[in-house]
C-alpha cells in the first residue's frame, strides 16, 4: 500500500520560486557566443556565383572588392564573386 505524499502550498510556492529564479540566471551563467562578421557558411545564406533578379554583390553594402576581380562580405565567409548573391543583400545606398 503506497502512501501519499502531501506537499503544502508554502512548499510548493517555494520550490516554484526557485525554479523560476534558476531560470532566468541561467542565460547570465551560461552565455551564448556574440556572432563574428565575415564568419558565415556561405550555404547558410544561399550564396550563389551569378546575380538574382539584377542583384549582385557590387551593388550590395557588406561587399569590399580586394583588387583581384573578387572580394570580401562583412556577413559571408571566404572569397565572393562581385556578380554573386545571396540573402544578406542589403543595397548600397
Amino acid at each position: 500500500m503506497e502512501t501519499a505524499v502531501k506537499i503544502s502550498r508554502r512548499a510548493m510556492l517555494g520550490r516554484s520560486a526557485a525554479l523560476l529564479a534558476s531560470i532566468a540566471i541561467l542565460p547570465i551563467l551560461m552565455p551564448s557566443k556574440p556572432a563574428v562578421a565575415g564568419s558565415a557558411a556561405k550555404e547558410d545564406f544561399n550564396y550563389q556565383d551569378q546575380p538574382r533578379n539584377g542583384k549582385s554583390c557590387t551593388s550590395c553594402s557588406a561587399f569590399t572588392p580586394d583588387g583581384t576581380g573578387n572580394g570580401t562580405c562583412r556577413i559571408v565567409a571566404g572569397t565572393v564573386k562581385p556578380t554573386g548573391w545571396c540573402m544578406a543583400y542589403s543595397e548600397r545606398n
